[in-house]
This record gives C-alpha cells, structure tokens and sequence, in this order.
C-alpha cells in the first residue's frame, strides 16, 4: 500500500508559482498527495482562490489582521471552488484587542456555518485560549480543525469532548510533551501539517509532513500504512469532502 499524505495547512499562496510547482513535486515525491492551502487576509483569500494548481483552499482572516475583515467580500470569496474551510480564524494574545477578535471570530464563524465550510482555528499567544473559550460556542455544529495544536492536556480535552479534530505539525518531531499528547488524542480527530510558510531561516515544506507522520506511529505504536489510511478517513471527514473533491497533488 501507497503512503498518502495529506497537508492540512499550507500558505501556498505566499509562494511564487515556481516555487509553488517545485515544493508540490517534492511533496508528491514524498508522499503529500494533496494539500489545503490556507488564508491569512483578505488579500490572501483573494490569492488563494486564484491559485491554479489542484489543491483544497481555506479563505479567512487571522486574528491578527482581525481589524480588516470585510464581511461581505469574504462570504462571496468562500463561494469560490475548491473552498473548503474559513480559516484560519481564531484568537492571538498579539493581535487587535479581544473584543475586535471576537467580532471577526463570530462573523466568519457565521459564513462557515451560512455555506457548510468547516473551520481552520488558530489559537496562539497569551490569553488566546481563554479568548477562544468565552467564544468556543460560535462553533457549535461546526467542522473544526484546530491547527498547529501546541496546547497542553486541557485543551486537547475540549477539543476531544466537543469532536474537534487536532493537527499536529512540526513541533511533534522534538517536543516530547506533544509526543504524549498526539498519543493521547482520539484516533478519530487527528490530522498533521506543516504549516508551510515563507519565514526567514525557516525551510519547512510539504515533503517533511512524512517525518511528522512518521513521529505519530511511532508514538502511536500503529504501522505507517495503516495511520496514512486513519488520516486520509479524517481529512475527509474534517473537510466533508467527496471523493470526487480532492484534489492530488501529483
């Protein structure tokens, strides 16, 4: 059996199409068959949905640019094809004042809920998660996806208790905490990415989500083959997607 990857959060759209082509050959090569591209803006939604390569596409405003969503326009934004989330939103203990945050959290949480589109959650920063708990209940009857999960016992039990699913990046591959917590999780609610993303002195891509999956069956004590498969199940039911919705990257 094939490993298939999926790469639940990536900024593609930060990329130039070269660099775009070459990072999803090599994720290919590494087994990465498909990939959510997720937004940061409005001008990155807008970036997102005009990307061309076959990939799942997230479009939102995160927290720290809480300030500038323009609801309207990013409700017609996530008709575009290929939407399949709003995200990523949530709350960042270094952006724009609580009550700005939460504003914006309550309106894209409503377009998601408007349009059947499942939620990418950032939460990051002092105070974050106590934000997101006063506001957690905009997300009822939601698809979630909590990304980049670096929380501690906690919060994977609320996330766990109200059927969210955890994505784990690279952080996994050297913080032992999140090796006990990624052990922890529900089997149902786990997904991985890299959260690939043009910063300086950072090179993550596509192709290391195979060492991020690589570190969860070994915590996991479960055979590649069979966490590829676990995985494939849970984006799909993460995303509500069709099997004629994803989109390989090969």
């Amino acid at each position: 059996m094939a490993l298939r990857w999926t790469d639940t959060h990536v900024h593609l759209d930060r990329y130039e199409p070269d660099q775009r082509a070459r990072m999803l050959a090599e994720g290919a090569s590494a087994g990465v068959h498909q990939l959510v591209a997720v937004s940061t803006s409005m001008e990155s939604s807008r970036r997102t949905i005009a990307l061309t390569e076959p990939v799942l596409k997230a479009v939102g405003v995160h927290p720290l640019q809480a300030h500038a969503l323009d609801v309207p326009v990013l409700a017609g934004i996530a008709r575009a094809e290929g939407v399949v989330a709003i995200g990523e939103i949530g709350f960042d203990g270094n952006g724009p004042g609580r009550s700005v945050q939460g504003v914006a959290f309550e309106q894209q949480a409503a377009i998601a809920r408007d349009l059947g589109l499942s939620v990418v959650l950032h939460i990051d920063g002092p105070n974050a998660w106590q934000a997101f708990e006063g506001a957690a209940f905009m997300l009822d009857g939601l698809r979630v996806i909590r990304h980049y999960f670096t929380g501690d016992d906690e919060q994977l039990g609320f996330h766990a208790a109200h059927g969210h699913f955890i994505s784990f990046g690279r952080p996994l591959l050297r913080d032992a905490g999140l090796q006990r917590l990624a052990q922890a999780c529900p089997a149902e609610l786990l997904l991985i990415e890299t959260d690939t993303y043009p910063i300086p002195g950072r090179t993550t891509e596509p192709k290391d989500l195979a060492g991020v999956a690589q570190v969860m069956a070994r915590q996991r004590a479960v055979p590649l083959e069979a966490l590829s498969a676990l995985l494939e199940d849970n984006t799909r039911r993460a995303f509500n997607l069709a099997p004629e919705m994803e989109r390989p990257t090969e």
